[in-house]
């Protein structure tokens, strides 16, 4: 049982790093940027894709099958230290805009339905 609970914290923890990642950059980023960014970011992911097994089979066949936890753990590690160092170094953006829905669909079936919406400031909610 301790394993299913260990298993799930460690996929709750992980598995919402490029999400949280991406969204902190897009923060920061101008309209014009955000292209190129995204662009960056998935490069960046899938050179750590390719990398990460290559060095957890380096690091099990020089320390054993138990040093792999010890690489991801200094791994995120790494990342918390990089995340607390980044905070302070930029404020919050001052500019907080309102939550606009997009649906997951089609480029041709958004620009329909964005001809059909209105804009927020106009409708007044």
């Amino acid at each position: 049982m301790g394993v299913f609970l260990g298993a799930a914290l460690f996929g709750a923890a992980t598995m919402s790093i490029y999400s949280v990642s991406t969204a902190h950059a897009h923060d920061f980023a101008t309209s014009m940027e955000r292209v190129e960014l995204s662009a960056a970011l998935m490069f960046l992911y899938a050179v750590g894709a390719i990398a990460s097994p290559f060095l957890a089979s380096v690091v099990i066949e020089q320390f054993g099958p138990s040093a792999m936890f010890l690489m991801i753990a200094l791994s995120h590690l790494a990342l918390i230290v990089f995340g607390i160092a980044r905070m302070g170094m930029l404020p919050a953006p001052e500019e907080k805009t309102a939550y606009t829905y997009e649906p997951r669909t089609s480029f041709l079936v958004g620009r329909l339905l964005g001809k059909v919406r209105e804009p927020r400031g106009k409708s007044g909610k």
